[in-house]
């Protein structure tokens, strides 16, 4: 358990607390991440955020066991395993919160490959407007993530997808796949109209083919400005981003959210 206490880059404050509720529930947790293993992670439900974080980390002992069974590289369990002290973080510190998400790292079915995340996918959403996508649904893609922390040069982002080809020609090969599929505010189209052409965020428009642009700002207001204010006029400016896009709010524009794609057999 201590080796996946120090994997998951959680502060000294936090992995104290960690290690005592392991220490007094040692049998509780095990119990539980066996039971998650058999039932899904729902079962972590109504649990507290730092018997949460316990579980999650203990079940990493079967993610080890996955990766051996597929090849992959510890590093890469390392670097993607990160993901949860991120998210403990984002939770201030206080445990685990967002179980059901960091489920598909556990699973080894998301891989952090460099400076994105990749995740195994396939597409059964009945929503998507598959009419402007080069994909139906049903098909099986690879769902690319973009973790925060880093800077999202382009250079790092190309090197990521590159990766990501070697990585799942080898290791699931009966995953058949075309193309990869970013759905974010990062690829909404009329971010050209507030920030600048050489901006991180505009390059890694330049990745992909965006198939959809929608104004729905919700994803785009909580990764600028944190949360929502009923006048746009009390958004802060303490970044660059921040001030540009607040005056293009104001100016009457919107933010929003694009689907983009990158065809597998295109990557350079």
């Amino acid at each position: 358990m201590n080796k996946y206490i120090e994997m998951i880059g959680i502060d000294d404050e936090l992995k104290e607390r960690l290690t005592a509720h392991y220490s007094k529930n040692k049998s509780k947790v095990e119990a539980l991440a066996k039971e998650c293993k058999s039932k899904g992670f729902g079962v972590l439900n109504h649990r507290s955020h730092i018997a949460r974080l316990a579980v999650c980390t203990q079940y990493l002992m079967y993610t080890e066991s996955r990766y051996d069974e597929l090849g992959i590289d510890k590093s890469i369990l390392e670097a993607t395993a990160k993901d949860i002290g991120i998210w403990c973080k984002n939770n201030g510190n206080k445990g685990l919160k967002n179980h059901m998400w960091i489920q598909n790292h556990l699973k080894a079915e998301l891989f952090k490959l460099g400076r994105l995340q990749f995740q195994l996918f396939k597409c059964n959403n009945p929503t998507l407007p598959y009419s402007r996508l080069p994909f139906q649904k049903g098909d099986s893609l690879i769902y690319i993530h973009i973790p925060q922390g880093e800077k999202l040069r382009l250079s790092d982002c190309k090197d990521s997808i590159r990766q990501a080809n070697e990585f799942f020609a080898r290791h699931f090969p009966n995953h058949k796949y075309k193309f990869y599929f970013c759905e974010s505010w990062l690829l909404y189209d009329k971010n050209k109209e507030f920030m600048d052409a050489g901006s991180n965020i505009i390059q890694f428009q330049s990745l992909f083919d965006i198939n959809v642009s929608l104004p729905i700002d919700a994803q785009a207001i909580e990764r600028i400005f944190g949360k929502r204010r009923l006048n746009k006029r009390n958004y802060p400016q303490n970044t660059r981003l921040q001030k540009s896009a607040k005056e293009y709010m104001l100016g009457g524009g919107k933010l929003g959210i694009g689907i983009g794609t990158i065809n597998k057999d295109e990557i350079e």
